[in-house]
């Protein structure tokens, strides 16, 4: 009997220990794809914030206007751009997400969704799909995040929507990774003109003087049309990069914690396998002095 069981300990031993090689792996690659996608979106940060800058420029210095900035009507439809990942393993990542926009979101609105996860988990909610074109998140590049970009702008220009939010995980540390809700279109004024002043005393710590002789060609309103579909793809792209690294941070941290409850789960196996070798030892020891007594 303690043969048996000392066999099933072993046994189980080693499911565990091939189990905490693969997360291991996991862990490994996570850690390696997560420098890199860090690596990616601190170089797209500096795109879309010369964009931003320079629609902000265009407005206070010329009050141009345009079909994508006004003030938000809070009773439009609104969509949601949801980027969630394409594998699970990942503790409450893609989880926290759903549970955001769950929290937000209204009959009458629509999603388009980004990853696998995304697509997936929308296909059995109520609510309308305005495209499942980009089921992969980390397929989604530049070129991708210009088509999002375009199926957003028209849909807006249209009065299909008045809202857009991009839904993502903010990376902020490697334990902590938070789920946003940021407002795409319409663009603000205020908000744009915050995120200018904001860029402008980021190095010197005083404003910048805006140059009155800026001189946009072939006009400030032809210009302002075509950089802000620019902008709002930039912003796409630049909440894809930041979702993938928050996605590999929050799969190292669930793989770190599956080797340690491995870790932990092997010792335990291995004491309770001494413990009942120890047991069948003495038993056989017990026995054979019995015998020699019963001689």
């Amino acid at each position: 009997m303690a043969g048996a069981n000392m066999k099933a300990i072993k046994s189980r031993i080693k499911s565990v220990e091939s189990t905490m090689s693969i997360t291991k792996a996991m862990e490994l690659v996570a850690s390696s794809k997560l420098r890199r996608a860090k690596m990616q979106e601190e170089t797209v940060k500096p795109y879309y914030r010369m964009l931003a800058d320079t629609i902000s420029d265009i407005i206070r210095t010329t009050g141009e206007k345009n079909t994508f900035i006004r003030e938000t009507d809070e009773s439009a439809p609104a969509c949601y751009l949801v980027i969630a990942g394409d594998r699970g393993l990942a503790g409450g990542y893609n989880n926290n997400l759903f549970r955001l926009v769950k929290e937000r979101i209204h009959d009458g609105d629509c999603v388009i969704p980004v990853g696998k996860k995304s697509v997936d988990h929308y296909a059995r909610q109520p609510y309308e799909v305005l495209t499942t074109d980009f089921p992969l998140a980390a397929s989604v590049g530049i070129p991708e995040s210009h088509e999002i970009g375009d199926v957003i702008c028209r849909n807006f220009e249209a009065g299909r929507i008045g809202r857009v939010f991009v839904v993502f995980t903010e990376f902020r540390s490697m334990l902590t990774q938070e789920p946003q809700i940021l407002p795409l279109l319409p663009l603000d004024r205020d908000a744009l003109n915050r995120t200018k002043a904001d860029t402008d005393t980021q190095d010197t710590g005083t404003p910048k003087i805006l140059s009155p002789d800026t001189i946009y060609e072939p006009t400030p309103e032809a210009v302002l049309s075509a950089i802000i579909p620019q902008y709002v793809s930039g912003m796409i792209y630049g909440a894809v990069c930041e979702a993938a690294a928050s996605e590999f941070a929050a799969r190292r941290t669930a793989m770190n914690a599956a080797n340690k409850n491995a870790d932990e789960m092997i010792s335990a196996l291995t004491l309770k396998y001494n413990r009942a070798r120890q047991t069948m030892i003495t038993q056989e020891i017990t026995e054979i002095i019995a015998g020699s007594d019963a001689l």
